[in-house]
């Protein structure tokens, strides 16, 4: 069997590169599928939310659970993405330890897919009796990120992407327009550091500046991309060079922008649309805030799927698929997007007047927001690359004054070898 990389950007889907496996095989067919839950089931569900939004995954939980008396659902809050990676990676060694689905980044799974540990879905979404509510609805880009050899095995749930947020009432003070490109960005940020003293902009994640300024290149961050190029070293340098002046800025020991962007020592941000209640709660009643599409031609798309182990019993897998299904229904992700500022994974409730009212700063903006949505490449090595990607560009852009981005770079390369080997 042979798995895919998975690219998307938009509507179109690179060529992919394939890695071997030599495993068995465990699918599913459609007679070996229970259809019917007639006796009480309990299913896991590793999970990384915390907050309001432990909150919200919590009362649809209790939702879903009132609907259907047969099925306990049990979440076991792992408490962070990386812990939960660990712990993933850890229990797959011993399959019977394994919750019955987890939330994880596709990624993860890489390994755990091409040995036969995660559940194909797709026969559960074909088949008659449990048949997916218009599957199309989700959005291109997220169904084809979860596909491997035209299988599905993950359904999008808490989904993201990056946009701009912005100080509405500096800008139009200053009568600047939200910036829709790259040049624009520089040009306002420059204007904002000169009247106001202030940085004008900055990108929360490092790495996924990294990645999403190249796919504007037209490049993409995979093993074949020289990372030693101009392309790459226009990247560097594009944010070096604002670091230099002072218009741009990075996180660093604030970890996230939305600290000072809601003290005003920043005017703008690139981050994550789930950060709107950060944003929200930081800004308070300083000033007016307000997002725009991320300002370029493309925009990573970011959050986890959700995964069944194979570990699990028939029953088990039928109730895990039937949470699924109710977790992504058009009505649960109106209310999970407005109770948490994730976006939701379906077209329909993206275009739904109930959320484009429903008081988030991101609704209004989302469908141009998502129209350019890419993925990074799924395959073996890639979660590891694409974090030095950060970890190389934090080096240049906290000690800007004594940045050798050359060097740098033709380090990463050597780092990049015994990676992607």
């Amino acid at each position: 069997m042979k798995f895919k990389r998975l690219l998307a950007l938009g509507l179109v889907f690179m060529s992919a590169a394939m890695v071997g496996c030599g495993s068995k095989g465990n699918d599913t067919s459609s007679a070996d599928i229970v259809t019917e839950i007639k006796e009480p089931v309990e299913i896991t569900f590793w999970h990384a939310m915390n907050g309001d939004l432990e909150k919200s995954l919590t009362s649809l939980t209790e939702k879903f659970m009132a609907e259907n008396p047969n099925i306990k659902v049990t979440l076991q809050n792992q408490s962070s993405y990386k812990d939960l990676q660990q712990k993933i990676t850890a229990t797959v060694a011993s399959p019977k330890d394994l919750p019955t689905m987890t939330q994880a980044y596709p990624d993860w799974m890489f390994n755990p897919i091409k040995d036969n540990l995660v559940t194909d879905l797709t026969p559960y979404i074909e088949n008659e009796t449990l048949k997916f509510d218009n599957y199309e609805d989700i959005l291109p880009s997220f169904r084809e990120a979860a596909k491997i050899d035209g299988k599905i095995y993950g359904m999008p749930f808490n989904k993201s992407t990056e946009v701009l947020w912005y100080n509405k009432t500096l800008l139009d003070e200053l009568g600047l327009k939200a910036p829709t490109t790259y040049d624009e960005l520089v040009q306002v940020a420059k204007t904002i550091k000169e009247k106001k003293g202030i940085a004008g902009a900055g990108f929360d994640s490092l790495n996924t500046y990294y990645t999403t300024f190249l796919k504007t290149e037209g490049k993409t961050f995979d093993s074949s991309f020289d990372v030693t190029s101009e392309a790459s070293a226009k990247a560097l340098n594009y944010y070096l060079e604002g670091v230099k002046e002072g218009y741009f800025r990075i996180a660093g020991t604030d970890n996230y922008l939305s600290g000072p962007f809601g003290n005003g020592t920043v005017a703008m941000y690139v981050g994550s649309n789930a950060g709107e209640n950060f944003v929200k709660q930081g800004v308070g009643d300083k000033f007016e805030v307000a997002a725009a599409p991320y300002p370029t031609s493309a925009s990573l798309q970011q959050g986890t799927d959700l995964y069944v182990f194979s570990s699990a019993t028939a029953e088990q897998k039928t109730a895990a698929y039937m949470f699924l299904k109710f977790l992504t229904t058009k009505e649960n992700q109106i209310t999970w997007a407005s109770e948490t500022g994730y976006m939701p994974v379906r077209q329909s409730a993206i275009d739904s007047e109930e959320y484009k009212k429903s008081g988030s700063l991101i609704a209004p903006i989302l469908s141009d927001a998502t129209k350019n949505l890419y993925t990074n490449p799924v395959v073996s090595g890639a979660d590891a690359a694409y974090r030095e990607a950060g970890t190389v560009m934090e080096t240049v852009l906290a000690n800007p004054s004594n940045a050798d981005v050359t060097k740098t770079l033709e380090g990463f390369k050597t780092t990049l070898k015994s990676i992607w080997e």
